[in-house]
């Protein structure tokens, strides 16, 4: 059985400090001193290689109040309804005529509700069958926001 004696450890101080930890704890006990001793060099090897640096462009993750600003100044609010159901924007009504500005504030269709949403990536369902909006309004709460 495998496991991961150093899990939680970001650094390369706390694998040391880890390290030098279960060595004391295990001092009397070769076979456990082996793959303490097998982890820390692969983790240490790993971690020490050198590696290309790689300019990325972190992208910030967009607020609701970013969302909300950002679709009052893109859309015309005539005949739509804005409401924040827990973590997630909802949008309904009609909302097709401005599909392109919602896809690029990046919205997504809900063909169950009949409605477009935004939700951070970290605040994915994991709900495989649909919900109705009525259910999850009554779960989470909700709030509407004026677009104008």
């Amino acid at each position: 059985m495998k496991s991961n004696l150093f899990y939680g450890c970001t650094s390369t101080s706390e694998i040391q400090l880890r390290y030098d930890e279960l060595c004391k704890v295990s001092i009397d006990q070769d076979e456990m001193l082996k793959s303490i001793k097998a982890e820390y060099s692969t983790l240490m090897s790993v971690l020490t290689e050198s590696k290309p640096v790689v300019e990325a462009v972190k992208e910030e993750a967009a607020t609701l109040s970013d969302i909300i600003k950002n679709l009052r100044e893109r859309v015309n609010p005539d005949g739509l309804r804005l409401e924040i159901v827990g973590k997630w924007l909802w949008l309904s009504g009609a909302a097709f005529a401005v599909k392109e500005a919602l896809k690029e504030l990046n919205f997504r269709y809900s063909p169950d509700k009949k409605s477009w949403y935004w939700r951070s990536e970290e605040d994915r369902s994991s709900n495989e069958k649909p919900i109705p909006l009525d259910l999850i309004r009554e779960k989470f709460g909700s709030q509407q926001v004026a677009l104008s």
